[in-house]
């Protein structure tokens, strides 16, 4: 097990294209054989922030470290109203590809506004990124940068970055099976829609289907006399009354049937709530009994020998 620190940079000039967009990549190479585990991260805009000339139109850059280069989504990246859109963006923060995330949008709010809002935003968060959190297999980390701008606008990178990583060395098939894993989760999705959208009126209904029907379930109460034969609260020397397997399967049987979702769980004309399966016997409800089980032998100590 080793840690290893590094720091290294991306820098130089890119053109974004016709449509105000860029993309650009570095690979840093690690060693074969590893688990590789991040202990923590940092990432330094060496220019500050991003610059918007007056009037100039929103832009933003999205970089990432992750074990292969990011691919454009058709995902967008907007403030919540929607109203500034850059289209194609990165992969979520909660992509398993992803091991750092940093964005960063500039634009102006107003035609009175002289300076430029700036909105940021990193995961993990300033207190996670000094923490161990993500481990992956491949030999080599990419950082990568997306940008949105003006058309055929030049901009000048530089960023830094500093990882302390700590390798532990894995078997082969450990290591293959991670490579393979991150390989194909690198070909990322396109689209990401994991909600479920409710109406709020419905939601009760949902989640807590007895809020259909208004209160609490009823519940069935048990006899005095069927509570006996399992609580078997009885003097040790009194009679009582005994019951059959076949009579326990069928009582067992009859408290977990399918019920309406207003009405008791169990049987009320038998009055079996089904929480008295919970004393259920495995034995008395896996089967018939062998009429002549297999006799026990033992060791000279007294343990029971295993045929």
């Amino acid at each position: 097990m080793a840690t290893n620190e590094i720091r290294d940079t991306i820098q130089g000039p890119i053109t974004l294209t016709a449509d105000g967009i860029g993309y650009m990549t570095r690979c840093i190479n690690l060693k074969e054989g590893f688990r590789n585990e991040i202990l923590s991260v940092d990432v330094t805009n060496d220019n500050l922030a991003l610059s918007s000339v007056f009037g100039a139109p929103p832009k933003a850059y999205q970089l990432y470290v992750s074990p292969y280069p990011i691919i454009r989504t058709t995902e967008d990246l907007t403030l919540n109203d929607g109203a500034i859109l850059f289209p194609n963006a990165g992969p979520m923060s909660g992509d398993e590809l992803v091991l750092y995330k940093e964005t960063e949008i500039s634009f102006f709010s107003g035609e009175g506004q002289a300076i430029p809002s700036f909105f940021k935003s990193q995961f993990p968060s300033a207190q996670l990124a000094t923490t161990p959190t993500t481990k992956w297999y491949s030999p080599h980390l990419y950082i990568t940068i997306l940008y949105w701008g003006s058309p055929d606008e030049v901009i000048d990178t530089k960023f830094s970055l500093f990882l302390r990583v700590n390798q532990i060395k894995s078997s082969g098939t450990t290591v293959s099976m991670g490579q393979y894993k991150e390989f194909l989760d690198s070909q990322c999705r396109l689209l990401t829609s994991t909600a479920v959208v409710y109406d709020p009126a419905n939601v009760a209904g949902y989640v807590f289907p007895m809020w259909r029907y208004g209160g609490i379930r009823p519940e069935l109460m048990i006899s005095g006399t069927t509570a006996l034969r399992y609580f078997n609260r009885v003097a040790s020397n009194a009679n009582q009354e005994m019951t059959t397997r076949a009579a326990l399967q069928t009582a067992y049987s009859d408290a977990t049937g399918m019920v309406g979702f207003d009405t008791a769980f169990g049987d009320p004309a038998l009055n079996l709530p089904e929480w008295i399966t919970l004393m259920d016997v495995g034995g008395v409800t896996a089967g018939a009994i062998r009429q002549y089980p297999p006799p026990l032998k033992f060791a000279d100590n007294g343990n029971t020998l295993m045929l």
